[in-house]
């Protein structure tokens, strides 16, 4: 393999199954020559990648990002096969995880170095060390600036709300409130460090926040992108106090900007594109994940082997109503389909 200093025991010219998103939520399964990494890339040996809400976007229209479309794929983990190189630092055998964007649904993915990090050695289940949405998270709180006694607000206990509440930094935060319609996940919530849980199907969530609180509060972290939700975060906050944007919201709506005037809030609109440094936040969360800061393994709901991937989309995309997270495995000897 050209470009490589190091590579594995892995045939040349080993064919590996692909996918792609095609038009009327169609996915193409091809079989392709594995991709040499490149000088300053690796190439790993998928074990488990995430699905996330972009994935499902782009399998619902292949349109909407046609290049992404034809390599998809993010959150992938797995074995480094071969390094490009000036790769020094990881060796074959290693076992990583990716932020790549694109093609890590795929028995092989080709990673640049700044956004694969190792995760330790004895790692069985993969599926738990999706790292990408956990560095999403440890990015906003870099710019969320909790201070010691604010009393906090989650709205939204899906799987990136859950994430958000075990991630908070609880022991100096006066009251954290998780609010979401839906009780199950309200309980996780509770048991990953929630004082309060608001059922806003049940009753209303402001002035069930203000009961709770006394007063307004400190923050509040909007995690669910709903239309309404930004005008009901707007309503629980004091003056001067914090809204965290962290849903993404698909749809534009209007928003109350006269209020965020009047009580000099500070908006923030975390995306990942917000971080200075996001491979620094992959590192981070790794770290936090060793440390069990971030336990996934009440959260991946969902697997589905590589194999069953055309099912897997297909069910995620109808959201059932268990679904918190799912993930494609791939621990299979053959590497291709059929």
């Amino acid at each position: 393999m050209r470009n490589i200093s190091e590579k594995s025991t892995m045939p040349d010219n080993e064919e590996i199954a692909c996918i792609s998103f095609n038009d009327n939520r169609e996915i193409s399964i091809t079989e392709q020559k594995i991709n040499c990494p490149g000088e300053n890339q690796v190439l790993v040996r998928m074990k488990a990648c995430g699905i996330c809400k972009y994935d499902i976007k782009c399998y619902k229209d292949s349109g909407t990002d046609p290049a992404y479309s034809a390599k998809p794929g993010h959150e992938g983990v797995g074995i480094v096969e071969a390094v490009g190189i000036n790769v020094k630092d990881i060796k074959p055998g290693e076992k990583v995880t990716s932020d790549s964007f694109g093609g890590a649904f795929a028995d092989y993915f080709v990673a640049d170095l700044d956004t694969v990090v190792k995760i330790p050695e004895d790692v069985e289940e993969y599926e738990f060390w999706v790292a990408e949405p956990v560095a999403c998270v440890v990015s906003s709180l870099r710019y969320l600036r909790i201070e010691p006694g604010d009393d906090v607000v989650v709205i939204g206990c899906g799987y990136m709300g859950l994430l958000i509440i075990q991630g908070l930094p609880k022991d100096f935060i006066h009251n954290l409130t998780a609010i979401d319609i839906d009780d199950n996940r309200l309980s996780m919530a509770k048991k990953f460090g929630a004082n309060r849980i608001v059922n806003s199907r049940d009753e209303d969530a402001v002035q069930a926040v203000l009961d709770i609180s006394k007063n307004k509060v400190d923050v509040v972290i909007e995690a669910v992108g709903a239309k309404g939700v930004i005008k009901q975060a707007t309503g629980m906050l004091k003056n001067g106090a914090r809204l965290c944007i962290f849903g993404h919201h698909a749809e534009d709506e209007v928003i109350p900007t006269g209020d965020w005037h009047m009580k000099g809030l500070q908006v923030l609109n975390t995306t990942p594109y917000m971080s200075k440094n996001f491979h620094k936040d992959l590192i981070d969360a790794v770290k936090l994940m060793e440390k069990g800061v971030f336990d996934q393994s009440e959260l991946i709901s969902h697997t589905y082997s590589f194999t069953d991937i055309k099912r897997a989309m297909e069910e995620v995309a109808e959201n059932p109503s268990d679904l918190i997270k799912a993930v494609v495995t791939n621990y299979r000897d053959k590497l291709s389909f059929g």
